[in-house]
């Protein structure tokens, strides 16, 4: 094969790749979630940390975030538990007990779009998978924050 016809077949190709990807991706970028503006409703203030949650959907699930400020000057260690109210259940907690460590004056949070940190989100197929769980209420429930170092 000559250089001229290599030159010319590799340039075709490459213009196809670069069409087919941008197709890729626009197409893919129609199955993302819509940014959401969340209705944060804030629960209570503990040592200087706020804490806040949201109950929304994900594309079609019922879902939680939440969302914690540190408004100290030093790093803070939070941990805690979550309770939930479902058509089902009043009170239904998840047992495990979550932790994060925020930096001074930082805010924690996520949503449909920037799942950043999974802590924050609760997909309502993970709190009982034996149903079709719609999430009615949230808290939070023993909080423990420290000074992280």
């Amino acid at each position: 094969m000559s250089s001229a016809k290599f030159q010319s077949s590799f340039r075709i190709y490459l213009v196809i790749i670069i069409v087919f990807s941008f197709f890729f991706k626009s197409y893919s970028n129609a199955f993302l979630p819509l940014p959401q503006n969340l209705n944060w409703q804030l629960e209570t203030t503990v040592n200087g940390v706020e804490f806040y949650y949201a109950i929304s959907k994900c594309n079609t699930e019922s879902v939680v975030f939440l969302k914690m400020k540190n408004k100290n000057n030093y790093n803070v260690q939070v941990s805690w538990q979550e309770v939930f109210q479902t058509q089902l259940e009043k009170n239904k907690e998840t047992g495990t007990e979550k932790k994060v460590t925020i930096l001074p004056g930082e805010t924690f949070e996520s949503d449909c779009t920037n799942i950043s940190h999974p802590e924050l989100v609760i997909f309502s197929s993970k709190i009982n998978p034996t149903y079709v769980v719609s999430i009615s209420k949230f808290n939070y429930k023993n909080i423990k924050i420290s000074k992280a170092n």
